[in-house]
This record gives structure tokens, C-alpha cells and sequence, in this order.
């Protein structure tokens, strides 16, 4: 069963797949080799009667080596499971980078998974076929008896009905730092090594090329990709940007005709797992980005997700009387099955990882403590941001309003009108792909929901409500 599962999710890591077996458990990893040979960075890992399996990137392994006295590794994941068998629970206030972990206890049996305070990377936990999972993708399996999405921070799960129990949360971690030292560390952070290959999303939005700006100071190589099409709004954006930051290395990347749309949106809600016409839409630009930077040779990706939610990116509230802490709340407390979940299975369907910085935990701890009017004044939301920056980018672009990857490409228009070409509702005639593709139960709400902005999405045209 782990091997064939281990095959339908290949995608996520084409350069390795090993097993390891222990009575009646079994640990199958595949591996999207980044950092350390093949030879180092070879999981399942075992240490001190314990086996783990990440999915991740540390960016501080080397700090916690001299700091813990750690054995030496070169593969920055493989310092999670001496650092655990140290400090155990606490390993959470320790890692800085995104993480899904799964760590067996051959002594007392027991499994514990870990994940980062975002939830940057999938895993479930359930049955399937009687036998308890956990799992990066649901489609590693044919049918699904039951599941759940595994807690952020450190949980348990129980290994007789494959459900979780979480045991520690992610603290918030303080900072004193500025927003430009905090966010020019994050971006510096994500940049693979010199010499290997890595690019950015840019979409002429206020995020991306902020991501851009910064990266644009110490790598010259960077690769950008952006969608053109007949109908891109962002087309003008990203030519003010690319001129005022200097860049090179800009591949343009064509929108799908409508008669792609027939292959195109199958695939990407085979990708997704979604029938929600939003992860669609959006996820079929991020199919086409990470198709392109693939065909490049290129493994990371730099891009701007994240903003929106810890700046307020989405709303505009005027009064601090507003719902604007709870919104934010929740829009955030949803990343891991909305935004995050869509970027991250459109990419790593081409074996594609996209780094976060806006999601680096020091900036979400700075966006943690900011005030209304910090966030919102009469003229823009995020306004601590376009302040911040000034000057790193034109001041259209730092004023620009939030235009949606699918909007602004061109593709919202174009998948509307095809999804209803037939009478149907978008997310009828997305559901229906859905069933043709998945035997699992559609009333579950992680296969259609975005809570916030449901309301708005099933009457949603080619624009912004």
C-alpha cells in the first residue's frame, strides 16, 4: 500500500523514494532534492530509536547544530530529529523555515507529528482501506474511509483510528527588529546557493515585486516568471517593475486558449483536490508558472503569498470598530487549506517548491502586533507596507490596488465563462470533475470551502466584486 501510494504522489519528489518497515508500520518518503547529496539527505532518518520523515526547509540548521551541540549534517531537515530527542515539544519554538514532520517512537509506538505555524506544507491523517495514514496529498490513495487535516504545531495521532490530538501550538515569537530588517532577511533566507538555479513569481502586484525588489539586490540570475495573455491587466505593472528594478531573465508565460481549458482545469483540480472555483482559478496560473520554471530546471521558486493576510490585503476597514482583527484571524487561521493549499499542490505538481518570505514567523510576529491605522488609512489598506517601501518600487506599483492572480492574468474571465457555458454553476461544474477524479466524501468541507469569501465567489464574474 505505501508503495503504490508513494507512486501517485511521486510528483512531490522525483529525485528519491525510499521506504522503511517496522513490524506493521511503514514510512515511504519521496524526496525534491534541494540541499545536500542524495547520499546525505536520504530519509526516513533514524536517531536514537526514533524514524522521521520531513517535508521542509529549515533555514536556521546551522545555528541549532553550534547551539545544541548537534551532530553535523549536511541536509538542513536532518537536524529535527536530534533537536526533538533534546527539547522534545519545545522543537517549535526552535525551527525557523516551514515543516511537516512525522516522527515514530519504535520503544512506545507512538507516531507525533509536527508543523510549522503556518502550515506551509499538507498532511492528513486518517483510513484508508482499514489502515491508518498520514499523508502529504489525499490522492496518494484511491479511496478514503476517513480524515483530517493534522494540527499545526505538535500532535499525536492515534494509531487505531487515525485521528489527531494536538499537544503544543506554535508560540509567537518576539521581535525588535524593523519591518525592512525583518523582510529583506526573509527574502535573503529563501535564496538557494549561489550557482543553483531558482526564480521568481512576479505578477506587477505590490507583493511579488517587493519579493523581486529585494532579490533583484544580490542575485542578478534570478529567473522572473510572469503570465501574459491578450487580456492581462498585470502586463503593464510588470514592464514598470522590471524596468525600475533592472531585471533580466523574464519569461513570459501564455494563458491557456479556451480550448486548453479542457485538460487544463481537470488537471489543476486533480492538483488542488478543490472543487472550489477560487483554488481553481488561481491554482490553474500557478499550474502554468511552475510548469514553465520546471521546464527551466528550476526547484524554487521566490513568491508573494502571505501579505494579504498579515497586512490586510483583501478589505478595506475604516474604522477600528470594524471586524478587521477577526477577519484577519481567520483569513490566516484558513491559509493552510485556501491560499497555501493552492499554491503549494498547483507547484508541486511540477515538483515545484514556492517560498513564503511574507510568511517567515518574524513577520507574521510583526504584523501580529500592528494597529488598525497601521494597517488601513483613507487612501490604501497594507499601508505600512507601501510606507515601509517606499522607494523600493514605483510608486504605482506601491499604491497599486489588489488585483487577484486570475483576475489580473486574464484566466477568471476566461474560466467562468467556459465553467458555465452550459447553464451550471462554476462550482457545479467543478464538482462534477471532482467526482470523476476522487472517491471521497464531497460533502467534507476541505474539498470545497474558502469560509471568508464563499459568499462572494459563487457570484463572482471575470472582475473583483
Amino acid at each position: 500500500m505505501v508503495r503504490e501510494a508513494l507512486e501517485k504522489i511521486g510528483h512531490r519528489g522525483p529525485d528519491q523514494s525510499s521506504i522503511w518497515e517496522q513490524d506493521d508500520v511503514s514510512i515511504g518518503f519521496v524526496r525534491l532534492q534541494i540541499t545536500g547529496s542524495l547520499e546525505e539527505g536520504n530519509q526516513p532518518q533514524i536517531f536514537h530509536n526514533k524514524t522521521i520523515a520531513t517535508n521542509g526547509e529549515i533555514y536556521n540548521s546551522e545555528w541549532l547544530i553550534d547551539h545544541y551541540h548537534l551532530p553535523y549534517f549536511a541536509c538542513d531537515t536532518d537536524v529535527i530529529l536530534p533537536l526533538y530527542h533534546q527539547v522534545g515539544v519545545e522543537i517549535v519554538n526552535e525551527l525557523d523555515g516551514f515543516y511537516s514532520s512525522i516522527i515514530f517512537d519504535h520503544v512506545e509506538g507512538t507516531v507525533t507529528c509536527l508543523r510549522d505555524h503556518i502550515g506551509k506544507k499538507p498532511l492528513f491523517a486518517g483510513k484508508a482501506l482499514g489502515h491508518v495514514f498520514i499523508a502529504s496529498e489525499l490522492k496518494a490513495f484511491d479511496s478514503v474511509d476517513s480524515f483530517e487535516e493534522v494540527p499545526l504545531g505538535v500532535s499525536e495521532v492515534d494509531l487505531k483510528n487515525g485521528t489527531t490530538h494536538q499537544t503544543t501550538t506554535v508560540p509567537s515569537l518576539p521581535t525588535k527588529r524593523t519591518l525592512e530588517e525583518i523582510f529583506v532577511n526573509a527574502v535573503q533566507k529563501r535564496i538557494p546557493p549561489d550557482g543553483q538555479p531558482f526564480g521568481v513569481f512576479l505578477s506587477g502586484g505590490l507583493d511579488s515585486s517587493l519579493v523581486a525588489s529585494i532579490v533583484s539586490r544580490s542575485r542578478p540570475d534570478a529567473i522572473y516568471f510572469t503570465l501574459s495573455g491578450e487580456i492581462n491587466q498585470d502586463g503593464q505593472s510588470v514592464k514598470e517593475v522590471v524596468s525600475f528594478l533592472g531585471l533580466r531573465n523574464i519569461r513570459s508565460v501564455q494563458i491557456p486558449d479556451v480550448e486548453d481549458l479542457d485538460a487544463l482545469i481537470p488537471a489543476v483540480v486533480q492538483a488542488t483536490e478543490s472543487f472550489n472555483p477560487s483554488i481553481v482559478s488561481n491554482g490553474l496560473g500557478t499550474f502554468l508558472l511552475a510548469q514553465a520554471a520546471r521546464k527551466e530546471g528550476i526547484k524554487v521558486i521566490l513568491g508573494g503569498e502571505g501579505a494579504d493576510e498579515l497586512f490586510g490585503g483583501y478589505h478595506s476597514f475604516h474604522s477600528a470598530c470594524d471586524p478587521w482583527k477577526s477577519t484577519r484571524t481567520r483569513l490566516i487561521e484558513d491559509m493552510h487549506r485556501t491560499e497555501l493549499r493552492r499554491l503549494d499542490l498547483a507547484s508541486m505538481a511540477h515538483s515545484v517548491e514556492v517560498r513564503c518570505p511574507f510568511l517567515d514567523r518574524e513577520m507574521r510576529a510583526f504584523s501580529d502586533t500592528l494597529t488598525h491605522d497601521q494597517m488601513y488609512n483613507a487612501s490604501a489598506n497594507k499601508y505600512v507596507l507601501r510606507k515601509t517601501f517606499t522607494g523600493f518600487l514605483p510608486d504605482s506599483i506601491l499604491m497599486r490596488k489588489k488585483t487577484s492572480l486570475d483576475v489580473g492574468s486574464g484566466i477568471r474571465a476566461m474560466v467562468v465563462s467556459y465553467l458555465r457555458r452550459g447553464g451550471a454553476s462554476e462550482r457545479d461544474a467543478l464538482r462534477q470533475l471532482w467526482l470523476d477524479r476522487f472517491d471521497f466524501d464531497s460533502a467534507h468541507p476541505y474539498f470545497s470551502e474558502y469560509p471568508v469569501f464563499d459568499h462572494l465567489i459563487d457570484r463572482r464574474g471575470g472582475e473583483h466584486s
